[in-house]
C-alpha cells in the first residue's frame, strides 16, 4: 500500500481489508514521509495484531517508487495493490479470489473495480479492453514470479507505468491471465491519474503492441496509432523526453502496416500543423 498524507481516507481503507473472511494476509505499507496522521493510523493499526504488517517511511520517487518498494518487502506468493484512498468492495473480495485461483497455473487474476465519486464501474473482461485501455490496478492480483520475470514497474512512466506492465503480461504468451466477473474494489478518482497525463507512455503504447502484434486486438487500432503520434509531437513541443518521443515518432511514420504510409504523413502533418498552432 503505497502512502502519502492519506489520513482522511487511510481508516475506511483499513477496516475493508481486516473485514475479509480471508485472513492470511500480509500488509506491507510504504509512505512516503507523510506530515499528517498517516503513520498514526498505520501505528494503531499494526498494534491491533490483525495482520502481519510491514511499515516503512522514507522520501520516494513517486507511487510506483513507492510500489516497486514494496515488491520488495512483500513475502506472499501473490501481490495487489491498494491505495489509501481505496476500499475492497465487500468482506469477501479476498476468499473470491483465492477460490478463484485454486490450483489453477495462473499468472493474473483481475475482476471489476468501481470509482467512488463517479459510481463508474470497469469491466474490463476482454483482451481488446485491457488492451485498449488498460486496468485499474486495484483489480488486478500478480503472482509474484510476474515481477522476476517482467521486472518492476518502469519509473519514468509517472501514471501509467502499471497499464505498462500489464500489457508486459497480457502480450507475453508465457503469462496465463483469468477475468472473474466479480467486483473487488472501489477507487478513490483523486489521485496522480486524475490529474496529469501520461503522454511518455501514450507516446510508446501503439509501438509497444505494435512490436508485440497486438494491434490487431484494439478495438480502434488507428485511433491508437493517433493518439500515440499526438503524444509524441506533445513531448517533442513541450520539449520533453525528445529522443524518446522523436524514436517513436519515426517508427510511427516508416511503418509499413497495418496503415499505409500515405495515411500515416496525412495524420502525422495534420496533427503536427495543429500542435504548433499558437494559442489565442
Amino acid at each position: 500500500m503505497p502512502l502519502f498524507n492519506s489520513g482522511k481516507t487511510l481508516q475506511q481503507t483499513l477496516d475493508s481489508i481486516s473485514n475479509q473472511s480471508f485472513n492470511d494476509i500480509e500488509l506491507v505499507f510504504v509512505d512516503g514521509g507523510s506530515a499528517d496522521d498517516t503513520q498514526l493510523i498505520v501505528s494503531n493499526f499494526r498494534k491491533s495484531g490483525q495482520a502481519a504488517v510491514q511499515f516503512i517511511s522514507e522520501p520516494d520517487k513517486g507511487i510506483y517508487d513507492a510500489m516497486n518498494k514494496g515488491i520488495d518487502m512483500a513475502k506472499g506468493e501473490w501481490l495487489y495493490f491498494i491505495g489509501g484512498d481505496d476500499s475492497l468492495a465487500d468482506n469477501g473480495v479476498l476468499q473470491k479470489v483465492y477460490d478463484a485461483i485454486g490450483d489453477q497455473n495462473i499468472d493474473l487474476v483481475y475482476g471489476n473495480v468501481t470509482g467512488i465519486a463517479s459510481g463508474t464501474k470497469y469491466a474490463d473482461d476482454t483482451v481488446t479492453k485491457v488492451l485498449s485501455r488498460g486496468i485499474h490496478h486495484q483489480g488486478v492480483f500478480y503472482r509474484r514470479e510476474v515481477f522476476n520475470y517482467t521486472g518492476k514497474y518502469q519509473l519514468s512512466f509517472k501514471v501509467a507505468a502499471d497499464y505498462h506492465l500489464t500489457l508486459k503480461v497480457f502480450c507475453n504468451p508465457i503469462f496465463t491471465t483469468q477475468y472473474i466477473d466479480t467486483n473487488i474494489a472501489y477507487f478513490g478518482e483523486a489521485g496522480l491519474s486524475s490529474t496529469m497525463y501520461d503522454y511518455r507512455f501514450f507516446s510508446y503504447h501503439y509501438r509497444f503492441l505494435a512490436q508485440h502484434k497486438a494491434t490487431d486486438n484494439l478495438a480502434d487500432e488507428l485511433a491508437c496509432l493517433n493518439q500515440s503520434v499526438y503524444c509524441c509531437l506533445y513531448l517533442a513541443k513541450q520539449k520533453q523526453s525528445m529522443s524518446f518521443a522523436w524514436s517513436n515518432l519515426l517508427y510511427y511514420i516508416t511503418r509499413s502496416n497495418p496503415l499505409t504510409i500515405v495515411q500515416r504523413f496525412k495524420t502525422f502533418f495534420n496533427m503536427l500543423s495543429w500542435t504548433i498552432k499558437p494559442s489565442k
